[in-house]
């Protein structure tokens, strides 16, 4: 095939500086309620935290869950997932999976921009924002077009990689529509749009969910469900923003993936994610070192930290990959952050009938943050968000049920 420097169905490339973003302290959106057991020695932790949404990594460690000192690749977090799809979907990923990724790095050839808090008041960087989409939409309708041209050698002539490509196309489009409503909505007033929390995590949310719809994600809002954990004589309820489910076998519903996502603010010193980043690298002590806190507490707080982690263990028993592992996904303002949590079910156990650890230990695994909106940092995810997507629908059996070629 040839590179992509020689497609003549390449779309202009849109080259935007990445835009500067930071993560939040602020505590969780999610309603949740109820209690949990604690250890006598360390009562006074608890005097405070009724609610998952208060937890914290104080609150982790005396359940013996940390997160590990640094990131793996997307790499490493893909092969993981791989390793255990078969346990959820028997199906064989189809071929023409390869060209949807490559049809993304040919047709997805932009990078979109995050409105700044001091930018709001500029009506010309609407305007520029909203001409440079429409520009955008415009040549991804082009690419179209021209792969249509080509339709048998892109989509050969099986009806139901005809039928993923319209439905591939139409999300992407959908997410570029939502897009610009979502920079109407930012930019119709700083005082009610980006100061108001509730407002703009909701937007948020909804801008991620459209957004995996074009991997063929089926998202859910997580009020939808609530789970309940029980810690030795007490309930907690665990409300995330949002589930990713899968229904087959559909006796029961299995949680692919669940969601946290929370609105971008400064931290005091400094507001983008790589100067931070390269800040504390360059200093004396080395990324694992715990004087310093490891990678994830130098980018996240402990509030949001706790909370996910929350919310990892009360949807353990109800994930795809149980009884062994959970999976999860951070959003900090367009910024992803892959998350999966393996616990023994001794550990478990412990925790659920006696409200305690007994020093037994489990680790979250994560990824770097990686921005959806930023062309480099998409094409990172594709392989993962295609291969989550597949087994959410079974196959894309659950999406297409009759076509040709389901198994």
């Amino acid at each position: 095939m040839a590179s992509p420097d020689d497609d003549p169905f390449q779309p202009p490339r849109f080259n935007r500086k990445r835009p500067t973003t930071s993560f939040c302290r602020g505590s969780s959106s999610s309603d949740t309620t109820g209690n949990y057991g604690a250890r006598p020695k360390r009562s006074h932790l608890h005097a405070d935290l009724n609610t998952i949404s208060k937890w914290t990594t104080k609150t982790l460690d005396e359940f013996g869950i940390a997160y590990y000192n640094d990131p793996i690749t997307i790499e490493e977090f893909t092969i993981k997932i791989q390793s255990r799809a078969h346990e959820v979907c028997d199906k064989k990923v189809p071929d023409f999976v390869s060209t949807l990724k490559t049809l993304c790095k040919r047709g997805l050839v932009f990078s979109l921009d995050l409105p700044e808090k001091e930018t709001l008041k500029s009506l010309d960087k609407l305007s520029d924002s909203t001409t440079r989409l429409r520009e955008i939409l415009n040549n991804f309708d082009t690419f179209i077009n021209d792969v249509l041209k080509k339709e048998d050698e892109y989509l050969g002539k099986e009806w139901r990689n005809k039928a993923l490509f319209f439905a591939w196309s139409h999300n992407v489009r959908s997410f570029l529509n939502y897009y610009k409503k979502f920079l109407d909505i930012m930019n119709s007033s700083m005082t009610e749009s980006w100061l108001a929390k509730p407002v703009r995590e909701a937007h948020l949310q909804e801008l991620f969910m459209v957004f995996s719809k074009i991997f063929f994600l089926e998202p859910e809002m997580g009020d939808k469900e609530v789970k309940r954990l029980i810690i030795g004589a007490h309930v907690v309820s665990c409300i995330p923003d949002i589930r990713f489910t899968c229904l087959n076998p559909l006796q029961r519903s299995v949680l692919l993936m669940l969601t946290e996502v929370k609105k971008v603010e400064p931290f005091p010193e400094n507001r983008s994610f790589e100067p931070r980043k390269t800040r504390a690298s360059s200093e004396s002590s080395s990324e694992s070192d715990q004087t310093s806190g490891n990678y994830i507490h130098r980018i996240l707080s402990i509030n949001v930290l706790g909370q996910h982690g929350g919310e990892l263990l009360s949807e353990l028993r109800s994930s795809a990959f149980a009884p062994t592992m959970v999976v999860g996904c951070i959003c900090m303002g367009t910024e992803i952050i892959f998350t999966y949590m393996e616990m023994m079910q001794t550990h478990l156990n412990k925790i659920v009938y006696d409200g305690k650890c007994d020093g037994e230990t489990s680790l979250i695994r994560y990824t770097k943050p990686l921005n959806y909106l930023i062309e480099e940092d998409r094409n990172k995810c594709l392989d993962l968000l295609f291969l989550l997507g597949f087994i959410q629908t079974s196959g894309y059996e659950d999406l297409y049920p009759n076509s040709e070629g389901g198994k």
